[in-house]
């Protein structure tokens, strides 16, 4: 996920986590107040609407596990270089939001799991087994911590439902919304599959003051990805896999998974020596249309 050659980490098992040609998110005239689930109806270009296929506004209490399965270190071992994962303590459903924090580890958390030297807590949730789709509409409003300094990694991004084409990245992963402390005025989409170069990366997404609510989004179509920041369109890319047992559409021609990831940060991303990092990641909302 993160760009710049950071490796990559994704949880498994129970944790692991279209423009269609033309199409522009509407707005004004071409949206229609009465909506359904995702808020206003919006249309494509052809005049056809939008449907909603996933939303959740947080509205409740507490997270809702007929949408959401959250990582979990104690159950699974899951982690992600120097964090664990422990939903009981990090992931809070509260004023209408969603909110996933990074914490300095204490006694109890992420127990279960032997040989634990996480120095952190942190919070990742999908939606595997739960919704899964194949192309549409994607979009997410959230916003990120306050920190200028290297050390905290987050974000909203999609993962196959099934190892079709191989491990990662042959099988893909479209990166929404990723942002990292290291720089902490750029927030970035990015599609990851075998030969993904700088240029499957969107440099130019850029959105003011990231520790406010921003929306972000992608349509997703066989032929290309199309990401809007804030309405705006910001990048579109067709992907030129190099494998040659995989060819376009491939391999985002498969159901994909909706995650949301708050952990340290790892590799040239890390914390500083000496130094604790921490955060808040909230979001508002995770709308999804077909």
């Amino acid at each position: 996920m993160s760009v710049r050659h950071t490796a990559r980490a994704r949880w498994a098992a129970a944790t692991v986590l279209f423009a269609a040609l033309g199409v522009v998110p509407a707005t004004g005239p071409a949206a229609d107040a009465a909506g359904d689930a995702c808020g206003a109806t919006m249309l494509k270009a052809d005049g056809t609407a939008w449907s909603c296929s996933f939303s959740d506004d947080f509205n409740g209490a507490t997270l809702d596990t007929t949408r959401w399965v959250p990582a979990e270190t104690g159950d699974n071992g899951y982690r992600v270089g120097m964090t664990c994962f422990d939903p009981e303590h990090n992931i809070k459903v509260a004023d209408g939001e969603l909110h996933l924090t990074v914490s300095k580890r204490v006694a109890g958390q992420c127990s279960g799991v032997t040989s634990m030297t996480a120095q952190y807590v942190g919070a990742a949730l999908s939606t595997w087994g739960n919704f899964a789709q194949t192309y549409g509409r994607w979009e997410v409003r959230m916003r990120y911590p306050t920190q200028d300094v290297r050390g905290l990694w987050g974000g909203f991004w999609a993962n196959p439902r099934d190892r079709d084409y191989g491990r990662w990245p042959a099988s893909g992963e479209i990166d929404v919304a990723e942002w990292m402390s290291g720089m902490p005025d750029q927030v970035v989409p990015t599609l990851h599959y075998t030969g993904s170069t700088t240029e499957d990366t969107g440099w130019d997404c850029g959105v003011p003051d990231l520790t406010t609510f921003h929306t972000y989004a992608v349509e997703w179509s066989p032929q290309e990805m199309r990401f809007y920041y804030d309405g705006s369109l910001c990048f579109t890319r067709s992907w030129d896999p190099t494998s040659l047992r995989i060819q376009p559409p491939e391999p985002f021609d498969k159901p994909f998974v909706p995650s949301l990831l708050a952990t340290a940060g790892q590799s040239w991303n890390s914390p500083p020596l000496g130094k604790t990092s921490g955060g808040t990641f909230d979001v508002d909302y995770v709308h999804i249309w077909r």
